[in-house]
């Protein structure tokens, strides 16, 4: 039966490396958890690490975890109906729409919860936010509203346009956020300067003003988002597909008239995005999928029999549609090796701040 298996020791370690790597540049690292659909033992193995903060786009992700001692950051804007929910379930929000911020603020004095604000500014991606010349505008009225903090503003990359972040970014980010703080004479207490894409320029410049990151694919998938390449010292895989191989039959391609040997997998489009998966074994290739099957194509060897697993890469498509897969079975891992470097990184890292 088709089913994801979670290395949860393998994630917690990746959340490790990214934090103490952002800690070392005075940034915080906000875990994005939308695309693991609020997983409860994932989000756990996080927390044990020390982290307090997470970041989702959809509200009843977080709902599922109001029961845990954290708070969380709403991603995306939400739907009028829903408003007082949001305000008693996290702690602040994006916003990039005047009205519903003071929708947000009559709301909040009604139940007496002040409510923290991040402004979304569009900068380059295009998908949403606040045109650059209407930020002081706006902050100038939500600046008057008695149940509304403005806490800072925030930027996206290659969210709807594939532009990816460069040292330009940083430097002009930087700028634009000094020159709104001079002209309201306000700090924001948050420059929330993207998501992956970011980190790769995080590693070798400074980010200035720039003091937050909301990190979901690299932590999860670890890879380098601009470039979908693994990314040194994190494990990839952390979540991989495994489905089970229910008939093997040769078959006739009708083009080349050659013969090949197929085996048909337990998943379909109905399960995951079948167009954005790979075979971890890289001698057999995807053919094909239908609603419940997957054909793939054995390069001829006759070792697979019915009843074998076959495991899949995940792109971040694949795994966001599988994690909300209620169909899929979740099978969660505990690795003792991985641990064990957990704890040895944990014991050098308490070495150095004591030296």
């Amino acid at each position: 039966m088709a089913n994801l298996k979670i290395n949860l020791s393998k994630i917690q370690y990746n959340a490790k490396v990214l934090q103490t790597i952002l800690d070392s540049k005075q940034i915080h690292f906000t875990p994005v958890i939308k695309s693991i659909a609020g997983d409860r033992q994932i989000v756990q193995k996080l927390i044990d690490l020390g982290i307090t903060h997470f970041a989702d786009s959809r509200l009843e992700n977080i709902s599922q975890l109001n029961d845990f001692n954290c708070s969380y950051t709403i991603l995306r804007s939400t739907k009028q109906s829903k408003l007082a929910d949001m305000i008693q379930c996290t702690k602040i929000s994006i916003q990039t729409e005047l009205n519903t911020i003071f929708e947000i603020n009559r709301i909040a004095k009604k139940l007496n919860i002040k409510h923290q604000v991040i402004l979304m500014v569009d900068w380059k991606d295009g998908r949403e936010g606040i045109l650059t010349y209407d930020v002081v505008k706006y902050i100038e009225q939500i600046l008057q509203l008695s149940h509304i903090q403005l806490v800072g503003v925030s930027f996206n990359f290659m969210c709807f346009k594939s532009k990816l972040p460069i040292e330009d970014d940083v430097f002009m980010i930087n700028k634009f956020v000094s020159a709104i703080e001079r002209e309201l004479g306000y700090r924001m207490t948050i420059v929330s300067g993207g998501n992956s894409s970011m980190l790769p320029l995080t590693m070798y410049n400074d980010l200035g003003k720039i003091n937050e990151l909301r990190i979901g694919e690299t932590l999860f998938r670890g890879v380098d988002t601009t470039t979908d390449r693994a990314v040194a010292h994190l494990y990839q895989n952390t979540i991989v597909l495994e489905a089970e191989v229910i008939e093997i039959k040769p078959r006739l391609n009708h083009i080349t008239n050659q013969s090949y040997l197929q085996a048909i997998v337990d998943i379909g489009y109905i399960d995951t995005d079948t167009t954005h998966i790979t075979p971890i074994a890289n001698d057999i290739h995807i053919l094909g999928a239908s609603s419940d099957h997957l054909m793939i194509d054995l390069n001829n060897q006759d070792h697979y029999q019915v009843g074998d697993m076959i495991q899949f890469e995940l792109s971040y498509e694949a795994l966001s549609r599988s994690m909300y897969n209620k169909n899929l079975e979740k099978v969660y891992i505990l690795d003792s090796k991985v641990e064990t470097l957990i704890e040895s990184f944990n014991q050098s890292l308490c070495s150095m701040h004591k030296s």
